[in-house]
């Protein structure tokens, strides 16, 4: 805000007029020790002094100016004279300034001093301007009229009513206080509703950033994890079968395959040479010399597990992969037994999480015990798969939710051997394909 300065001389005035802030007000406004700041100086108009703001602290309730008409000859008569008028840009938070000199007047020839007060009523910043008016005599319209605009930064504050005497009379006095204090209640309400209402905006707004950002996050939680679920497809995909898509509700009734066969009763107390000789296997014998051995896959306490080729029963050109699983050499014959019935259990299950066995080869030049042959797996067996992926070099690994899919398959086979009352006493990752 600029200080703007209207002159208008249509005759001069003789009479030598200083108006200027002394140093106590420059120190007090400006901080600036030492200084006057003049804005008439010998009827001259200080253009560079009028170009500043004047801008009023909140700490800072009066300015005092200076102003005299400098020494004329003892005969010399002639005056200047002086009026001035107050505004405020907004009465409700600063009355009109008031000064302690009369509206009229003659502007004294010794110097002299004049205060000008702010009267604040609530807190904010208002514009405010005092103009004066300067002739050399009371009936001439010409006239000097210097227009001071300043910036008044209020604030709510007690003030010391001795310290007011100079500006007011008792009546008003009285009516400042009164009006300050009513516009304070009634402002009060006003503040709190007003609070009231950013708050409730704050908390809308902040709302929405919460609401959106979690909507965000999901949604490229979703983006992330499609690409995953087709890719947990593909790797478990032993036996090239698609899949069923998972429920979004655990029924444990849709595990279960009604076109399944029941499974065949079986008489456990047979030797391993008697249910060899039985008609049980003679559906599922396969040549010895359709079978291939090769490495060895994978070797417990009792068992072994051999990656082997079947050969087409008509041309030996056609093979595919196979497991071969048989017991060592530390193996008994109760658990060759085992082996046996297991795999007449297992040969008339048909579930796409149950890998039933394709048949037996009684006796091999590499194994002299019968081997069970199963469907074989490209991804091998599930063991060695997760600590494959664990231990690779691949930029992404095995991800919970693939985890948790594969879980969900072993349960959905275990669910099956359940229903028709079997138990997998030795489940572990070892023996999942």
């Amino acid at each position: 805000m600029s200080i703007v300065l209207i002159i208008l001389l249509i005759n001069s005035i003789h009479a030598q007029l200083n108006l200027y802030l002394d140093s106590g007000s420059v120190q007090q406004l400006y901080d600036l020790n030492d200084y006057q700041l003049y804005f008439i100086n010998k009827n001259h108009v200080r253009q560079a002094a009028l170009q500043s703001p004047i801008s009023i602290p909140a700490d800072i309730h009066f300015v005092q100016f200076t102003w005299n008409v400098d020494k004329l000859p003892l005969h010399h008569t002639r005056r200047i004279y002086y009026e001035y008028n107050t505004s405020s840009s907004n009465e409700h938070v600063l009355l009109r300034p008031v000064l302690n000199i009369a509206t009229r007047g003659v502007v004294p020839r010794d110097i002299s001093t004049f205060s000008i007060f702010f009267p604040c009523l609530t807190t904010s910043r208002v514009n405010c301007s005092v103009l004066f008016r300067f002739s050399n005599s009371t009936m001439n319209s010409s006239s000097t009229i210097v227009h001071f605009t300043f910036v008044k930064h209020c604030r709510d504050q007690i003030l010391d009513r001795s310290l007011l005497t100079q500006f007011y009379n008792a009546n008003e006095l009285d009516e400042y206080f009164l009006l300050k204090e009513s516009l304070h209640r009634n402002f009060a309400p006003t503040t709190l509703a007003t609070i009231l209402a950013y708050s409730l905006l704050i908390a809308l707004v902040v709302f929405l950033l919460v609401f959106c950002t979690t909507m965000g996050l999901f949604c490229l939680y979703r983006m992330s994890t499609t690409p995953n679920k087709q890719k947990c497809e593909n790797l478990i995909d032993n036996n090239n079968q698609d899949h069923p898509t998972l429920p979004m509700t655990f029924d444990m009734t849709t595990f279960e395959d009604v076109s399944l066969y029941s499974c065949t009763q079986y008489d456990f107390m047979k030797t391993a040479d008697e249910l060899l000789s039985s008609t049980t296997f003679a559906d599922c014998t396969i040549d010895q010399t359709r079978l291939t051995l090769h490495e060895i896959i994978m070797e417990g306490k009792f068992g072994r597990l051999y990656r082997c080729s079947l050969h087409d029963s008509l041309s030996t050109a056609t093979t595919q992969n196979v497991y071969g699983k048989t017991i060592n050499s530390s193996g008994t014959a109760a658990q060759l037994n085992q082996m046996l019935h297991d795999c007449c259990l297992f040969a008339t299950l048909k579930h796409s999480n149950i890998n039933s066995p394709l048949g037996i080869v009684y006796k091999n030049e590499l194994s002299p015990y019968p081997l069970v042959i199963y469907p074989y797996s490209n991804k091998g067996i599930l063991k060695r798969f997760i600590i494959q992926n664990r231990s690779s070099a691949r930029e992404q690994l095995l991800s919970t939710q693939e985890l948790v899919y594969m879980a969900i398959h072993i349960a959905k086979g275990l669910y099956f051997l359940h229903r028709r009352k079997m138990l997998m006493k030795d489940l572990g990752a070892r023996n999942c394909m």
